[in-house]
């Protein structure tokens, strides 16, 4: 089975800082992969977005996965930040916090 995954587009700061509003609900039903592609979203743009919607993402990350998509390389992001080079990539990742959240639901 195929986990139940969308990939959304930001064209830009404001689009991406609505949709982390808006998919922070309690209970999320899919992951999301975010493409960001530095021409919409600059680098430093992006690590603010992260650093102001710190308490969105962390909640909408104790159910389900939401990952950035972008070749660019990011030293210095939080743990909770999940960064991926490829699409594929980004599944492993999903894959992978999937089966530490069931691990951690049994104890």
């Amino acid at each position: 089975m195929r986990i139940k995954y969308e990939v959304f587009l930001p064209k830009n700061k404001q689009q991406l800082e609505d949709f982390i509003q808006r998919i922070s609900r309690k209970n999320p039903v899919k992951h999301f992969i975010i493409r960001v592609f530095p021409e919409y979203i600059e680098d430093e743009e992006l690590v603010q977005i992260i650093v102001n919607y710190q308490s969105q993402i962390k909640q909408f990350k104790k159910n389900k996965s939401l990952v950035f998509w972008t070749k660019q390389d990011f030293e210095n992001l939080p743990d909770y930040v999940s960064i991926a080079p490829t699409e594929e990539e980004a599944l492993d990742i999903i894959d992978f916090e999937e089966i530490e959240r069931d691990l951690l639901s049994e104890y």
